[in-house]
């Protein structure tokens, strides 16, 4: 008799326990799933197009237009969490393309094979919290890696900014979701014009600046730590 009231003692000694735990540990199961991620890695394909700039008669080239293909583009985006609503984002965007010139007398010509390489740190701020699909504006700066892939032509790394916007859309898993984007892209060349000015110190000639500028529509797969 003894060994049963020990026995009967000690199980509900037991019981008490794992009632007194199961709180806690469901507790702790909802806390871990209210807590946000804090890093989304999303990534996208893209349709990209633009890209032209005027030049200057040379002895390499002469006056026309030269004009980058529309194509596919494709990259990634690691977004860090600042707050409930805004992101530091770090992106990488790459394009394959043909690059054509059209001169001023002549006509068209393909130029040979060309990729912009787009590397951007920026910020995004969503205009919504809680919905569904919730729009944001973005915008960066950082630089675009011009690569020729043809000809004794080396690439040229230049600066470049882009605004943007788009949209997240939410599913039943808080873990994975899809992203919308749509930017332009602006990265400042060199004209081929020269100008010149003079101080107290001297005179200077300058190069003049023409502007490279790129549409990008892209989706991606949300993927959130």
């Amino acid at each position: 008799m003894p060994r049963t009231t020990s026995t009967v003692q000690s199980f509900i000694l037991v019981a008490a326990l794992l009632l007194t735990a199961t709180p806690s540990v469901a507790a702790a199961q909802v806390s871990y799933r209210q807590v946000p991620p804090r890093v989304e890695l999303t990534p996208f394909g893209s349709y990209q197009w633009g890209g032209s700039f005027d030049t200057q008669s040379s002895g390499i080239i002469s006056a026309g237009e030269l004009n980058e293909g529309d194509s596919f583009s494709w990259g990634v985006i690691a977004s860090f969490m600042a707050q409930r609503n805004s992101a530091v984002e770090l992106w990488y965007l790459r394009q394959d393309t043909d690059v054509s010139f059209n001169p001023n007398t002549g006509d068209t010509r393909n130029v040979g094979d060309f990729a912009n390489n787009y590397i951007q740190l920026g910020v995004r701020q969503d205009l919504a919290v809680g919905a569904r699909a919730r729009p944001f504006i973005t915008a960066s700066m950082g630089v675009n890696i011009l690569d020729p892939k043809s000809g004794d032509l080396g690439s040229s790394t230049r600066f470049a900014w882009s605004l943007g916007g788009g949209a997240k859309i939410a599913t039943s898993n808080p873990r994975v979701g899809f992203r919308l984007d749509l930017r332009w892209m602006v990265t400042p060349v060199p004209s081929g014009t020269y100008g010149g000015w003079c101080d107290v110190w001297g005179c200077y000639a300058v190069e003049g600046t023409d502007w490279l500028h790129q549409g990008q529509a892209g989706a991606g797969i949300v993927i959130a730590f």
